[in-house]
């Protein structure tokens, strides 16, 4: 294939999540790959057509390949899938063995509200503390998240870095609630599925007799209780006890042969379509649910090229960059542009403590700034928004508080320009774990911004006091 080939087809090609992924891989392994092959693969994007996301796609692409990520997703999707299958499984002979110990041999009768309760009772608890837990952080005990860490484990020895990757990226992007719901609603529909089944398989190979029991209450009770759990599945054909069968149920006593067939058809048939109607197709339709929040949300996901994991290689992967030799962005210049470093003489607005595009390893805010007004920026929007806010009320002290360990940008230095512009007085704080010659470059840039060495703080105690002092 030709170049210009390849350079058409990478524009015609539609990337998808788990292209995504797996450059979110590369970009948390890439200080363990040679350097040659980031070269050959920064050469090889910088030869595509195509726009800045794609680029980056081939570039990943290009270094997974290398690194052994694409084969490694491969068996872990093959084996992860197998495990979901086991699970799914021993769910199904769980259930239908609930049912069949549940109903028994038809030595004794069968009590209907017992053994409807006991079939769905603890489905039904864990599907009120799914429901509950929707306002929350995705928790770590659910069946989703036991499937993960079981797929993790058996699936190779790349896949700690795949797992990290995509346990960081669901987060971030919002899915990690829909894949561990839409597993744990699977296994849960298969319990209810496996419950049904045996339930059929009993009731069609043995004869039952069916009555509730009771010390103190009234027969009224159980009869109310009986039409409303049986309203909902009858109105899918399933039948439903009359009040003169649900009263019969209740007074047998040791002559249970009394129990005529058609009352235990209907008993029988108010088990399977309360079994149904409530404990597998609202696990089916909650299912069906996260499983399309799910593809939905990573459909809709793409890489934030403007956030500082990817401004820096998308601008060297950019065709103009190779023209004029941009290649290493540790050995990057005063960018062309120059900026004027003017303040806001009016501002009078109170301090605000601005954290621009810190990495997840960044801790942020921390106790020493507790007290005062903080805004985050980490994408293209809220840079935006940011600058209007500090167009409302322009701020007498600014601190703009920078990731050390990022590269420093045109892109970056503009924005910090245009943030530094409506404020009187103006810091930055370099938080992380930045080296003394990446701080000494970060001082260099923030000069052009007309932010001398004396307002840059590597300290969060220093940046406070500057703050308490031009508040």
């Amino acid at each position: 294939m030709s170049l210009n080939q390849a350079s058409s087809s990478l524009k015609d090609r539609c990337f998808v999540f788990s292209d995504r992924w797996l450059a979110e891989s590369v970009r948390l392994d890439l200080a363990l790959l040679a350097p040659q092959p980031q070269l050959d693969a920064e050469r090889f994007a910088r030869q595509q057509q195509g726009n800045p996301e794609q680029r980056v796609l081939a570039w990943a692409e290009k270094l997974s390949q290398h690194a052994g990520l694409t084969d490694a997703l491969h068996v872990w999707r093959q084996r992860s899938g197998l495990m979901l299958i086991v699970m799914w499984l021993l769910a199904f002979v769980g259930g239908m063995s609930a049912a069949l110990g549940i109903m028994g041999n038809s030595d004794v009768p069968v009590n209907v509200l017992w053994a409807l309760g006991t079939l769905l009772g603890f489905n039904l608890l864990m599907l009120v503390f799914w429901m509950l837990s929707l306002g929350m952080t995705p928790g770590e005990l659910s069946m989703g998240r036991v499937w993960f860490w079981l797929s993790s484990r058996f699936a190779g020895n790349k896949t700690a870095l795949l797992a990290r990757s995509f346990a960081g990226l669901s987060a971030r992007i919002g899915i990690s609630r829909w894949w561990m719901a839409a597993v744990t609603h699977s296994i849960w529909s298969c319990v209810a599925a496996g419950a049904l089944i045996g339930l059929l398989l009993a009731l069609s190979l043995r004869s039952y007799v069916f009555v509730w029991e009771t010390t103190i209450l009234p027969a009224s009770l159980f009869n109310t209780l009986v039409q409303s759990i049986g309203w909902l599945p009858t109105q899918l054909g399933f039948a439903m006890p009359s009040e003169t069968m649900v009263n019969a149920a209740g007074a047998l006593s040791s002559d249970w042969t009394t129990q005529t067939q058609p009352e235990r058809r209907a008993w029988a048939g108010w088990l399977c379509g309360a079994l149904l109607v409530y404990g597998l197709l609202p696990r089916l339709l909650l299912l069906l649910f996260s499983a399309w929040r799910l593809t939905r949300g990573m459909s809709r996901y793409r890489l934030d090229l403007h956030h500082a994991d990817w401004s820096a290689l998308s601008a060297r992967l950019s065709p103009s960059d190779q023209a004029v030799g941009v290649i290493d962005p540790e050995q990057a210049t005063v960018p062309a542009k120059t900026f004027s470093g003017q303040r806001c003489k009016t501002a009078q607005g109170a301090a605000i403590i601005v954290a621009f595009e810190l990495s997840d390893q960044i801790v942020w805010p921390t106790a020493a700034f507790s007290d005062f007004h903080h805004e985050r920026v980490a994408n293209r929007q809220e840079r935006i928004n940011c600058l209007a806010l500090l167009d409302q009320a322009p701020p007498r002290a600014l601190l703009l508080v920078c990731d050390a360990a990022q590269t420093v940008d045109r892109g970056s230095l503009s924005w910090l320009s245009d943030a530094s512009g409506r404020a009187l007085h103006v810091a930055v704080l370099l938080a992380g774990s930045g080296t003394g010659s990446r701080r000494q470059l970060w001082r260099q840039h923030l000069q052009t911004l007309g932010i001398l060495s004396s307002s840059v703080f590597d300290e969060d105690a220093d940046a406070r006091v500057w703050l308490e002092a031009n508040a």
